[in-house]
């Protein structure tokens, strides 16, 4: 009786065993037949015909070079989400330094960085005009970001306005990370009926980052920011080139503004 009792149980394992080893045959079976319809299965059978022909026509002689890519056909996606080739993408990138290329520092004639811009002021009285430059000035020496222990209006006349500025400029600014420098210079205005001066210059930098103070002229100057051909700016102070442009402009555009109010 013990003998059936354990033969049966050994029938019974084997056919468990039979049914769970079918069960994984027809698993198998369907996912093979899953990969055989793969994008996966059909590179790989492309790779493995195209090994194929290779050693076929190396066995007659011929030898196969391997198909070279292109380079222009990588693509770079731009902010505003337009998709370029790699070529487009580095004409885009020189024609966007254009406006800080040859000529956008300009420089007296002892070659002093010099910035400066004449206002039509004819909707304005003189007094006007002069409020507004000073304004301007106070907005910024008040301001948060202002450097107060250095920001001040040094001398002040009925047309003349002289003042020391102190504030960042940012190269990059975010929660995790700021890249910024110190940016001082004089702000000279001077006003007379009809019309108003501003000029920005004797321009420094102090930039802690890689701890130096640095003049405008040894620093932004066409000599120093732009590459030997002057196509292009360079990477370490062509920055601050790029960014004493764009803060000089937004400074007499907002003058600008003022005026036309």
């Amino acid at each position: 009786m013990r003998h059936i009792i354990i033969l049966l149980l050994a029938i019974m394992v084997n056919s468990q065993w039979s049914i769970v080893n079918a069960q994984m045959a027809t698993d198998n079976s369907y996912l093979r037949e899953n990969y055989k319809n793969s994008k996966t299965a059909k590179k790989a059978a492309a790779r493995k015909a195209a090994r194929k022909e290779r050693k076929a026509l190396k066995k007659q002689g011929i030898t196969q070079a391997k198909p070279q890519k292109d380079k222009s056909t990588y693509y770079v996606k731009a902010k505003d989400g337009s998709v370029t080739t790699k070529d487009k993408a580095a004409d885009i990138e020189a024609t966007m330094d254009t406006p800080y290329l040859a000529g956008a520092v300009p420089t007296t004639t002892e070659g002093i960085v010099c910035f400066e811009q004449t206002f039509n002021t004819a909707n304005k009285s003189k007094q006007q005009a002069f409020d507004i430059m000073k304004q301007t000035a106070q907005d910024i020496i008040n301001g948060p970001n202002a450097a107060h222990e250095i920001s001040r209006i040094m001398q002040e006349s009925t047309d003349t306005l002289i003042a020391t500025i102190c504030e960042p400029i940012y190269f990059k600014k975010a929660k995790w990370e700021t890249d910024s420098a110190l940016i001082r210079y004089q702000y000279l205005a001077s006003v007379a009926e009809g019309v108003a001066k501003l000029r920005v210059w004797l321009i420094s930098y102090s930039y802690e980052e890689i701890g130096f103070n640095y003049k405008a002229e040894e620093w932004i100057t066409d000599k120093f920011a732009l590459t030997k051909d002057k196509a292009a700016l360079r990477k370490g102070n062509g920055k601050f080139r790029k960014k004493t442009v764009d803060y000089v402009k937004e400074l007499f555009a907002r003058i600008e503004q003022k005026i036309k109010e």
